[in-house]
């Protein structure tokens, strides 16, 4: 797996924002073990966006396959919301209106884009477009996405639950897809899992599809 996954992060360029789509029942620890170790091996900093707790299911996800959660152990994590801590916490930023939120959460991010170039892995979004009130708050939170996608300074790795964000109107999903560089669907094949690159900017891996 190791290899054949590298083939796509390899093809990645500082600046994309990547969607890795995937359902309730595909588990997902693996490919996150696999990115923040793929990640140290290039000797890039990791800097992981918890939501609402979403990193501790990661982390006993890993503990359980035997994939090695220890690895969470030392990476730097910016908590929004939730109460179980998993990692380096280094900022803890509560659930608020998404403007204030996005002001918080650049004052936290943006010096730590100055010291090194960051693999940035964010889990549980799908949850903070859950606790949206209006279609409104739901755009201004893609739109915040969106400000960050062509800085050189990072990756950013959005795990996305599909299932969940099918039962959020409008169509977030489209539009997260629309604002995304590179997209990823993991699916379950058996017992194999499948990566197929449905969009990326790079013509070398668009529609790649790798089986592991």
């Amino acid at each position: 797996m190791k290899i054949m996954l590298g083939r796509i992060w390899d093809s990645l360029k500082f600046g994309e924002t990547v969607l890795l789509e995937h359902s309730a029942t595909t588990p997902t620890a693996l490919g996150l073990c696999h990115l923040i170790k793929w990640a140290k091996g290039k000797e890039y900093d990791v800097l992981i966006d918890d939501i609402l707790d979403s990193l501790y299911l990661y982390k006993m996800h890993m503990k359980l396959s035997g994939c090695g959660d220890e690895i969470l152990d030392n990476v730097r994590v910016i908590k929004t919301g939730g109460r179980l801590e998993v990692g380096k916490v280094i900022e803890r930023l509560s659930i608020k209106e998404p403007v204030i939120q996005e002001q918080e959460y650049r004052r936290v991010f943006g010096p730590l884009l100055e010291e090194t170039k960051v693999v940035n892995p964010v889990v549980g979004f799908e949850k903070l477009l859950l606790l949206t009130n209006s279609k409104r708050e739901i755009i201004t939170t893609l739109n915040n996405i969106l400000s960050f996608v062509g800085d050189e300074r990072r990756i950013a790795f959005y795990f996305i639950n599909v299932d969940v964000l099918e039962s959020i109107t409008p169509r977030v999903l489209p539009l997260l897809e629309e604002i995304a560089t590179t997209v990823v669907r993991i699916t379950k094949d058996g017992r194999s899992f499948r990566f197929a690159v449905v969009k990326s900017i790079n013509n070398e891996i668009d529609g790649m599809e790798i089986k592991v």
